[in-house]
């Protein structure tokens, strides 16, 4: 469990960070969904950091890991939206398109 929560704090913070820096690249006349934006970055950050640390610790990829790795990246994903009206908003964005 320590480990699931120290990859937590990290995947959210690499999230956090590299939507900020996704959004400073991306003209400001462009309109797009930030929460979107942030659910896309957390994907690949959070499989990143899964393969990195399968790959440091040799953990087999079997059932149990891959379930770790969703549940890590839709958490990382909830902590860089940043507060429940974010996660309100996204909801509603994904039912209209």
């Amino acid at each position: 469990m320590e480990t699931v929560l120290a990859l937590l704090a990290l995947t959210s913070a690499l999230t956090t960070l590299a939507t900020e820096a996704v959004k400073k690249v991306i003209p400001v006349k462009t309109e797009y969904s930030k929460n979107i934006l942030a659910g896309i970055v957390a994907i690949i950050v959070g499989i990143f950091v899964s393969v990195g640390y399968c790959t440091l610790t040799k953990t087999p990829a079997n059932q149990d890991t891959i379930v770790y790795a969703i549940c890590l990246i839709a958490l990382s994903w909830i902590c860089a939206m940043t507060g429940y009206d974010k996660v309100v908003q996204t909801i509603s964005q994904i039912k209209k398109e």
